[in-house]
């Protein structure tokens, strides 16, 4: 089972190499099967709008597919025993939970303040008087919306194994650089969530938010469950708060992107018994 390494602790060469290999491995499949079911989905949608919209929802779950294949390759059966006890451990503190409630929307209602503060209009919430509504897609988000289908590739196998080998804050930021690429492809397409988001600011962005959730992994022994809360939150209040880029005004999302990568480095330079492993 990964867990961050004492400070400063060297790491066998054979460990270094076996996890290197874990680890191309599990982006070569990743990558593969999003990718591929992606452009599968967009090819068909013309004429089979039905499955290629199932193709799309199930492309999301390549990392954690990516992450069970790894481990069983690896780490045998016993191996994804262990693995999914860790990802599954729900007994780590409410605290973290609330984290995971709390900072997605307190980050973007302070950029909505900050934004009418500085002259912006802010748009009607999109579920203004739809409350109930909202709420019960909160599950459907979180299963078919990208959270269940990624954490246990991006926090629960990718940061924990390269933070082994790096550290946590290398590990977050080479996480986030690759999360960040594998949705490339969302930004080109048409009709999606990404698709009017400018590149350069959701890169920034997103590998900020990947140190903000190392940070809750770390705090949480590599669980899944409080990472995977928090990605639904997020995706959850990207709907339901006017933050989105509408009418090429984009400051409201700059300025979440902008807060995130303060809370980001606020983490980073957070010292703490459990985040100072490996620094």
């Amino acid at each position: 089972m990964m867990t961050a390494r004492t400070a400063l602790a060297p790491v066998p060469p054979e460990l270094a190499i076996r996890s290197g290999r874990a680890l191309a491995g599990f982006f070569a499949l990743t990558f593969a099967w999003t990718w591929g079911l992606w452009w599968i989905s967009a090819l068909i949608k013309p004429t089979a709008p039905g499955l290629s919209g199932a193709l799309f929802l199930a492309s999301a779950f390549g990392p954690g597919l990516a992450a069970m294949l790894v481990t069983l390759r690896f780490d045998g059966v016993a191996g994804l025993r262990l693995w999914f006890t860790r990802c599954l451990k729900w007994r780590v503190g409410w605290r973290w939970y609330a984290y995971a409630l709390l900072v997605p929307p307190l980050i973007m209602l302070a950029a909505l303040v900050i934004h009418s503060a500085l002259g912006g209009t802010v748009p009607a919430f999109p579920d203004a008087g739809r409350l109930l509504m909202a709420i019960a897609q909160f599950p459907l988000i979180l299963a078919f919306g990208g959270p269940l289908g990624e954490e246990f590739g991006w926090r629960g196998y990718a940061l924990p194994t390269l933070a082994e080998l790096l550290g946590w804050r290398w590990a977050s930021v080479i996480v986030g650089m690759a999360w960040s690429l594998w949705h490339v492809p969302l930004l080109l397409m048409a009709d999606t969530a990404q698709a009017d988001l400018p590149m350069a600011l959701f890169v920034a962005s997103t590998i900020g938010l990947s140190i903000v959730m190392a940070r809750l992994s770390v705090n949480t022994s590599f669980s899944v469950l409080p990472a995977i809360l928090l990605h639904s939150v997020i995706n959850w209040c990207s709907m339901v708060f006017p933050i989105m880029p509408a009418g090429g005004d984009t400051r409201a999302y700059a300025l979440v992107a902008g807060i995130t990568i303060v809370v980001a480095l606020v983490a980073l330079l957070k010292l703490g018994t459990k985040a100072n492993s490996r620094r």
